[in-house]
């Protein structure tokens, strides 16, 4: 398992880009996949002085501009790599014991502030390893240990130029990751991707810039030693620079920094790598006339495409996509480097997994949205489908309550058909008798039966009274029938004889 990959899936790196700043002119740079970004605002006269903010709104509005062109995302914020003129900063070369950890942190930073040239408390510091240096002619120290003598880069800055800038950067949407100055930046240019030096031999960065002019004096790959001469202070006041003017700066700069080489380190420098925007011709005739140096133009491994004036700006966005753990350079901001990466990872720690939570409840809400909104809709099925069985179990219910009055019905039909059924010998017995007894002279016209129990009527037609008395009288003494009842006022005379209704009952 590779636990770097997993810390940068946890904790991924900041992409940053590096911005540098002189009186002319503010460049951004970026290496992105491999390729590289570039982009620049001209300043107006004044608006930066000496490396210093004379004018904060144009400033402002200048790095506004920058940001767009960068990107359209105005609220974007861009992390990137001060690179300040050198002017502005101070630094010195001290020697420590061979700590390691806190002790060395400890002791340097007691040297700093002992060394620094300015107020260290209204400075900002920083301080980098740049090499060991021997020392075997020390009988204090035992076996073994001779030698064992760290060198240390220490850089200052006035605290307030660097607060400007960070104040205004800021409202530019600059995040401010590292301070630096252009020596620092063309150190590690030439030793990252120069293709034509030997970081093993001592030698000479010569930058001619818009600022002015620096030497930076390279050893095994570290700078040990910046000169800058800003052009303000060469030439005050002045429009136009003569060459001889010129061609006697660049001789009498280059002869204090060997006369400093050569109080410091034996042997001899012999190489100058040139970083120049024209006039190069005139500049290496100049040095080789007067010295005995190698002086050729830095080349590139990569970006050969990326003129001089871009080669600042260019290590600083080497540093930048350099991994933040691995940035051991000098940064001159109120945090150093190292603290201000565990800072940021812990920051960024912080913010990575509180956008992870939040992520989670976000889908457990949805999650939970969804679920509340589908178990509605089933809950919302579930009550229509039995509002449905309801009403087919009501219309189930009515039919059979329907079908229950129809099956009583017929079943009463039924009783009643066979309690006819059962009846029907026994009326027939009984009309039989009725008939007989009745004889030729009474005509039966109509018998009206309800049931056993109930009187039975018989309409007939009889010659005379005297027969319907008579029929009466048969069915008193036939003992079948009782309460044989033929009253006075239902015999009525018709034509041809009477009409009459006897009523009785079927003796049980």
């Amino acid at each position: 398992m590779n636990f770097k990959k997993i810390l940068n899936i946890l904790i991924p790196q900041p992409k940053i880009g590096a911005l540098e700043i002189t009186d002319i002119d503010i460049k951004f740079a970026q290496i992105i996949n491999e390729q590289l970004v570039l982009y620049s605002v001209k300043l107006s006269v004044g608006v930066v002085n000496d490396g210093k903010i004379q004018n904060k709104e144009v400033f402002l509005d200048s790095l506004k501009k920058l940001h767009s062109q960068i990107t359209k995302r105005e609220k974007r914020k861009i992390s990137i790599i001060l690179n300040i003129p050198d002017n502005n900063v101070y630094f010195q070369t001290f020697n420590l014991p061979a700590l390691s950890g806190a002790e060395l942190r400890e002791a340097a930073n007691l040297n700093l502030k002992m060394i620094s040239p300015i107020d260290f408390d209204a400075a900002y510091s920083d301080w980098q390893i740049i090499g060991k240096k021997e020392d075997s002619g020390r009988s204090d120290l035992p076996a073994g240990e001779a030698g064992n003598q760290l060198e240390i880069l220490g850089g200052f800055v006035q605290s307030q130029i660097v607060d400007d800038y960070e104040n205004i950067l800021k409202q530019a949407n600059f995040i401010l990751i590292a301070v630096e100055f252009s020596g620092l930046a063309l150190a590690k240019l030439a030793t990252d991707i120069g293709a034509n030096i030997d970081i093993k031999k001592p030698f000479i960065i010569f930058y001619v810039g818009n600022n002015g002019i620096s030497f930076d004096l390279m050893i095994n790959g570290n700078l040990h030693f910046n000169h800058f001469v800003s052009w303000q202070s060469a030439y005050s006041g002045e429009r136009q620079i003569p060459f001889e003017s010129f061609k006697k700066l660049i001789i009498d700069e280059l002869k204090k920094v060997i006369s400093f080489y050569g109080t410091r380190w034996d042997g001899q420098i012999n190489e100058i790598s040139l970083i120049v925007y024209g006039l190069e011709g005139d500049i290496i005739k100049i040095i080789s006339e007067n010295f005995s140096f190698k002086t050729q133009l830095l080349v590139l491994k990569k970006f050969r495409e990326v003129l001089p004036g871009w080669f600042s700006v260019l290590g600083s966005a080497l540093r930048g996509a350099t991994p933040r753990s691995e940035d051991k350079i000098i940064s001159l901001t109120k945090v150093g480097t190292e603290e201000r990466f565990y800072n940021y990872q812990i920051v960024n720690f912080i913010k990575i997994w509180r956008n992870i939570l939040l992520s989670l409840l976000l889908i457990f809400f949805i999650l939970f949205v969804l679920a509340d909104s589908f178990l509605a809709k089933t809950a919302l099925l579930l009550s229509e489908q039995l509002a449905i069985l309801a009403e087919n179990n009501k219309k189930e219910s009515s039919e059979f309550q329907s079908l229950q009055g129809d099956t009583m019905e017929l079943n009463r039909k039924i009783d009643l058909a066979g309690k006819a059924y059962d009846e029907k010998s026994l009326w027939s017995q009984y009309l039989e008798k009725i008939k007989n007894l009745s004889g030729n002279n009474i005509s039966l016209t109509r018998i009206f039966i309800q049931s056993i129990d109930a009187p039975v009527f018989i309409n007939g037609v009889a010659a005379s009274e005297d027969e319907a008395i008579d029929f009466k009288n048969k069915l008193i003494n036939d003992g079948n029938f009782d309460n044989v009842d033929l009253p006075i006022t239902k015999i009525v005379p018709t034509k041809g004889g009477v009409e009459f209704t006897i009523s009785f009952k079927i003796k049980k």
